[in-house]
């Protein structure tokens, strides 16, 4: 009886000292089981204590599909750009735009930035008849909101910057 209980004590010792054994502490699997929202999975509350954003939209986050195009559509109606067209609005466009968007829509506006490259479908091509066309309001709501693939920048950047922003595209992107 004593050697049996020898030998179940030295397997015990080698199942602890191969790792993968099988023999493995319950949290051991907390990085792999833990809960992994991905980016506008959902909607994050704002803790009463933080800083808050400077500027509330008119417009609140869509629910689905049909609410993006609705109120992107009503944007383009309604939102009329403050901001002039000046040599200041545009350098403060370019920097929004290299700062946030170029990864994506690349130098030319064209989607073929790094990383929109990754992406299928590509990001928009910024010179497009069917982005310059588009009232200055629903591109400022495309910015805010995002679209299909792209995401929302209303809380990455600030409002007077994405009207600095929409004037940038439509001056730099509409002369090609």
């Amino acid at each position: 009886m004593k050697g049996l209980h020898i030998r179940g004590l030295a397997c015990v010792i080698c199942l602890l000292a191969i790792p993968g054994a099988g023999l493995t502490l319950p949290w051991d699997k907390d990085m792999r089981d833990q809960p992994s929202p991905k980016p506008q999975d959902s909607q994050v509350s704002v803790n009463r204590s933080s800083v808050p954003v400077a500027g509330k939209d008119r417009y609140p986050p869509p629910a689905d599909i049909i609410e993006l195009v609705q109120a992107r559509l009503e944007a383009g109606r309604t939102l009329v750009n403050p901001i002039a067209k000046s040599p200041e609005s545009l350098a403060r466009g370019r920097q929004m735009y290299e700062l946030h968007c170029l990864v994506c829509h690349g130098e030319q506006g064209r989607g073929d930035g790094p990383v929109g490259r990754k992406f299928v479908p590509q990001p928009m091509e910024l010179n497009l008849d069917y982005v310059q066309l588009q009232p200055d309001g629903q591109l400022f709501y495309t910015i805010s909101h995002g679209s299909i693939a792209m995401p929302f920048y209303r809380q990455a950047i600030l409002p007077e910057d994405r009207w600095h922003l929409v004037n940038f595209i439509k001056e730099v992107f509409g002369e090609t």
